[in-house]
């Protein structure tokens, strides 16, 4: 049975060039998804890191308009 079909794959190729192509979109679309939601995450955590964060201190020399 195992030669009958690898006689038929040696034959016609296209089922597994298909599967092939096949496994690389699916492999190239979950990177991408990956990448996105490793993107979104960093830009979630640095405007949340921004809006908590504490205005920075003013010198009293700047407030009385010293140059």
């Amino acid at each position: 049975m195992s030669s009958l079909f690898l006689a038929l794959v040696r034959e016609n190729p296209w089922p597994g060039i298909a599967v092939a192509s096949l496994n690389l979109i699916v492999a190239v679309s979950l990177v991408g998804v990956g990448l996105l939601l490793g993107l979104t995450i960093s830009v979630l955590a640095w405007v949340h890191a921004l809006a908590d964060s504490e205005p920075a201190p003013t010198h009293a020399a700047n407030r009385r308009g010293f140059a």
